[in-house]
């Protein structure tokens, strides 16, 4: 493999794929490290949950649906190493695998090698678009099949990529289990401008305006705690009840009080909080026994 040097910022094109191909000729995704301890934590409740999907599974019935799929691979920044993506994972499950993936992108790019890759599986639906606006065609899609049991990997690269209003057409669906990317990094850039005005990207994201409120008077991770309160209420008022909406964080500070891991990029910042919305306890039963384990193998003491 020719050798990437992603200390440089032009190591990326507009999509965010390294400039340099991956192995099998397509574009892979430029990401730091840290993105594994995603992909780990998801695979982990993927693995935890096999029994309880298999009965939708052997029927037909269980869907993942992924609305940032990217290309299918990532290229893991000064390491060279490549990994796969969250839909790829998911589609290549041999316990209880899904009978049917989704995978969105906004990039044509990451879409026509998203297809190639996944060309052999014919369980496998890629569609290049908004996902804010996708969404509302696949669920209605969805709704009209009973007894289904949904998953949703939604891992956008910052708040501007999905709006609550998504989350909320998700929902409709009775058996859905959302795991949520809380991008802390992107907001932490961005809060004072957008604290600011109005009708921005936050405002989309959260799905309301009263976390201007929320925030006032507040400094340092008390905001984000404030910010992540804020969206949890939001989360209940969609379907997800208190004991189904649990998290793991990139920085312990942020959310004390819950189960947390240390996720975290090279400079020791922290950089997100993974969000677990079930509507069922069995979901968040399983949810909160994987995030004890950190992706080192240790155990985290709560």
């Amino acid at each position: 493999m020719d050798i990437r040097n992603c200390r440089k910022h032009s190591c990326k094109d507009n999509d965010g794929n390294c400039l340099i191909h991956g192995s099998d000729g397509l574009p892979v995704q430029c990401v730091g490290r840290w993105v594994e301890d995603k992909f780990f934590f998801l695979e982990r409740y993927l693995n935890a949950s096999c029994e309880a999907r298999r009965k939708f599974a052997d029927r037909g019935n269980a869907v993942f649906i992924d609305l940032f799929s990217g290309p299918g691979k990532c290229i893991i920044k000064d390491e060279k190493i490549e990994i796969d993506s969250g839909g790829i994972r998911a589609l290549n499950r041999d316990e209880a695998p899904f009978n049917e993936c989704f995978c969105f992108d906004i990039s044509k790019v990451n879409v026509d090698a998203l297809k190639k890759r996944t060309s052999a599986k014919s369980n496998c639906h890629v569609e290049c678009g908004d996902s804010n606006s996708l969404i509302n065609k696949l669920v209605n899609t969805l709704l009209k099949q009973k007894y289904r049991y949904h998953f949703a990997f939604i891992d956008p690269f910052g708040p501007d990529g999905l709006k609550f209003e998504t989350l909320k057409m998700l929902a409709k669906l009775d058996k859905m289990d959302m795991l949520i990317h809380f991008p802390i990094g992107a907001i932490k850039r961005n809060l004072k401008t957008w604290t600011k005005s109005t009708n921005n990207i936050l405002d989309n994201f959260l799905g309301t305006n009263v976390w201007r409120k929320a925030i006032k008077d507040l400094s340092g991770d008390k905001i984000f705690k404030a910010l992540i309160d804020t969206f949890k209420k939001q989360l209940k008022s969609i379907g997800y009840p208190e004991d189904g909406l649990k998290m793991a964080s990139s920085n312990e500070d942020i959310y004390t009080g819950l189960p947390t891991v240390p996720v975290r990029n090279t400079k020791e910042v922290g950089m997100y909080v993974l969000i677990l919305a079930s509507k069922h306890p069995l979901g968040q039963k399983i949810w909160s026994s994987i995030i004890k384990t950190n992706p080192t193998g240790q155990k985290e003491l709560f």
